[in-house]
């Protein structure tokens, strides 16, 4: 009995860091694909003053670029953050995890369609959307860890927990919110939603040093 729990627990191990090999894998890939995007000039021969105006003609792609960068850039710093504190890995986590990794993959396509058509709604809705989706699996295989002692390294205090599962909850919220933007407000004010995280993540941490020497 005994060596079939050992036999489990390695099994569960080992399906743990494959889930952390192709993590990792998706995320380099796509954000791989989101540089490859970038345009460059067609001809072989050309003035500075054209490059001049070819590289302001680029910016647009360049801040969309950058922006895409930088949220799943916070997803994989989430993800390592939960990743770390796992002990194992079930068919639910294992799930979680990937349909997540589907909305990471999906993302360098969104993001050139994003680059094309900028001010389209419906296309910053699908952006939205896909953000949110990778950020709300995410979420649910955190919260569904928490439930579930066995998949956690070590016990975690309450207030632990709490932190990590916000931590997880502020893109999907903000990425949905960026959805209100665009249909309520005007689809020119969208993009700037997506600033709400720096806010939204300093006042995270005030609120954690504030609150953890209380714990």
């Amino acid at each position: 009995m005994d060596q079939e729990s050992s036999t489990l627990t390695a099994s569960s191990r080992y399906s743990l860091q494959r889930l952390e090999r192709i993590t990792d894998l998706v995320f380099a890939v796509s954000l791989l694909l989101l540089l490859l995007q970038l345009d460059l000039p067609n001809v072989q021969q050309i003035s500075p003053a054209e490059i001049n105006h070819f590289l302001r003609d680029q910016l647009p792609s360049l801040q969309i670029y950058i922006t895409t960068f930088v949220l799943i850039a916070f997803y994989w710093q989430s993800n390592l953050s939960q990743m770390r504190r796992y002990k194992s890995c079930d068919g639910v986590l294992l799930w979680c995890h990937l349909l997540g990794l589907m909305g990471v993959a999906f993302l360098p396509y969104v993001n050139n369609l994003l680059e094309r058509f900028p001010l389209v709604a419906s296309v910053q809705l699908i952006y939205s959307f896909t953000l949110a989706h990778v950020g709300v699996f995410a979420l649910l295989a955190w919260l569904y860890a928490c439930r579930r002692p066995e998949q956690l390294l070590l016990p975690m205090p309450s207030f632990e927990r709490l932190v990590v599962s916000l931590e997880a909850a502020i893109e999907p919220l903000i990425c949905l919110l960026s959805i209100s933007v665009s249909l309520l407000i005007s689809p020119d004010w969208w993009e700037w939603s997506f600033l709400l995280f720096l806010p939204a993540y300093g006042l995270m941490l005030l609120w954690q040093n504030s609150l953890a020497p209380e714990e």
